[in-house]
């Protein structure tokens, strides 16, 4: 296992710094027992951004966002303590390390759930939402099956329909779904948003503003009959001469394209998502 490297950009380290210094995390630290040759994996409810092992004798990586993979080196041999610091996307933990021989293997747990009573919460600029806060948004959207989605565009056999638009926040999330009454499946290359010109949109010279989404609920990329999807912007605005472009394309060479235009109107109108 690699020694754990997280050299992340200098501003994230200075936001650190200025938290450490006027938020103390003077309560007890809830404590991880270590075991020699046995690896620890610490789970986090949001993606780490950070990691910091006040020791030399215990590694790490993190082999997916939000989980925290430990474990001692080999050279290890008397009993020792350090302090684990984990930063995730809105807040930080801190925990105690421990390893001492003489402890009972009661107290070795190898999987940790980073509790939200072991969390403080820090500010990090451009970060509102977390990955799982918009998940979840995302989901209580796509739990609301509709029964007839607002029909936008026809073509090559595929439907476009909007399901539904709603807001949390300083964020909005989109939900569309496409039908394939064709015999043939459906690669998706890429689905866009782009803020075009009413009148200019089939030209092309016309100047268009590409929007991407901050979180896309669904990583699908293929479909045979069915497709839906939710995707989260942070708010944006265009004056009513515009529309947002919605536009879905296959991976095919010169393979079906399908576009349908929002209005400023359709975003106005928008639910509100409970927070």
């Amino acid at each position: 296992m690699k020694k754990i490297i997280f050299l992340l950009a200098i501003s994230f380290l200075a936001i650190w710094h200025a938290f450490a210094q006027t938020v103390p995390l003077n309560r007890p630290l809830s404590v991880i027992y270590l075991k020699k040759d046995l690896t620890i994996h610490l789970l986090s409810p949001e993606n780490i951004r950070y990691v910091d092992i006040s020791t030399l004798k215990v590694h790490g990586d993190i082999p997916v966002p939000n989980l925290l993979r430990l474990k001692m080196g080999d050279s290890c041999s008397n009993a020792f303590s350090a302090v684990l610091t984990v930063v995730g996307e809105k807040n930080i933990s801190q925990f105690s390390l421990i390893y001492d021989k003489g402890r009972s293997d009661s107290l070795f747990r190898s999987s940790v759930d980073i509790d939200r009573t072991d969390m403080q919460p820090i500010s990090v600029p451009d970060v509102s939402f977390s990955e799982a806060e918009a998940r979840g948004y995302a989901l209580s959207m796509f739990r609301k099956r509709p029964e007839t989605g607002s029909v936008r565009a026809s073509g090559y056999g595929l439907t476009a329909k909007l399901n539904n638009i709603a807001s949390v926040g300083d964020y909005v999330f989109i939900d569309i779904s496409y039908v394939n009454k064709s015999n043939l499946r459906f690669d998706i290359e890429e689905i866009r948003f782009k803020i075009d010109d009413k009148k200019l949109i089939k030209a092309s010279n016309t100047q268009s503003v590409e929007l991407i989404p901050e979180y896309v609920f669904s990583s699908v990329s293929s479909f045979q009959r069915y497709y839906r999807n939710v995707f989260v912007f942070r708010k944006f605005t265009f004056p009513g001469n515009r529309i947002l472009n919605v536009q879905l394309t296959e991976k095919q060479l010169s393979g079906r394209t399908l576009s349908f235009g929002l209005r400023y109107s359709d975003l106005l109108n928008a639910d509100t998502l409970e927070q």
